[in-house]
């Protein structure tokens, strides 16, 4: 990410990248790739062999696919929800486009307010001043729950309406797939690996229009049956985000690189 969009990093982060570059990822004999849109970046921005690159995708943890909105219902209680709600997940920092997310739903509120809140949950991280001081107003329709346990997350995404996620890079893009796992549609950026995890289980939006967020917003938060055919696509589509396929063909992978077998191309 630091080599692609280095504005929206620390300069601490900047150069830790290119010396993990530089002495780590052209120096491997193999290398695996989260996502093939990372795969891609590798050999496109740091001239790496593709033969070199496997794609293996993550898992997701089995917490997100088995909770239901009825097992999530004590936690949400706790976190003091009680209203349907948008989830926004993720450390708050630039890369993750926030304001235009809060910038489209502020928009939105004066239609779905009363109805809906939007959630913001994550640890502040390195977010400006104005991203922090906006959060931290007492706006209605608006919460910042900060930090929350990882042992809350998978009913936290549950019980959410829907999963705005507008990044604007993503690796892979973990609560994406989380998000889908748990049955929830998602508003997801239409840039880096988001729709390749993403798959049919959301609405795919350029993440620098706020009017594009916002009317992916107001088409699944008005239409109850739209948000239940993306929520089936998505679980079914989170499938392929197991840890145990990914340790099967992570171990056939470190097998051959230490057998000196060339790579394979996915």
């Amino acid at each position: 990410t630091a080599a692609l969009l280095p504005e929206l990093h620390t300069a601490g982060n900047v150069q830790a990248d290119a010396r993990f570059t530089a002495n780590v990822l052209r120096r491997a004999d193999g290398l695996i790739a989260v996502s093939e849109s990372t795969r891609r970046d590798l050999v496109r921005l740091l001239g790496i062999p593709a033969g070199r690159v496997e794609v293996i995708y993550p898992g997701v943890d089995e917490r997100f696919s088995r909770i239901t909105r009825e097992t999530a219902a004590q936690t949400l209680e706790r976190l003091g929800l009680r209203k349907p709600y948008v989830l926004f997940l993720g450390t708050v920092e630039p890369r993750k486009n926030l304001d235009r997310l809060l910038d489209a739903w502020s928009e939105l509120a004066p239609s779905f307010g009363a109805d809906f809140e939007l959630v913001v949950a994550g640890p502040a991280g390195w977010a400006s001043e104005a991203t922090l001081a906006r959060l931290g107003a007492a706006q209605p329709g608006l919460r910042y729950l900060g930090y929350v346990a990882e042992s809350d997350l998978p009913a936290l995404t549950a019980g959410a309406s829907v999963f705005a996620y507008p990044s604007l890079y993503e690796g892979f893009g973990f609560p994406i797939a989380q998000a889908i796992a748990a049955g929830v549609p998602v508003v997801a950026s239409n840039v880096s690996s988001m729709p390749e995890v993403a798959g049919p289980g959301g609405i795919l939006v350029d993440p620098r229009s706020v009017g594009e967020i916002r009317g992916a917003l107001s088409q699944l938060l008005t239409s109850p049956s739209l948000r239940q055919r993306l929520a089936a696509a998505g679980r079914e589509h989170s499938k392929r985000f197991r840890w145990e396929e990914c340790a099967k063909r992570s171990i056939e992978f470190f097998g051959r690189i230490a057998s000196g077998k060339p790579g394979t191309e996915y």
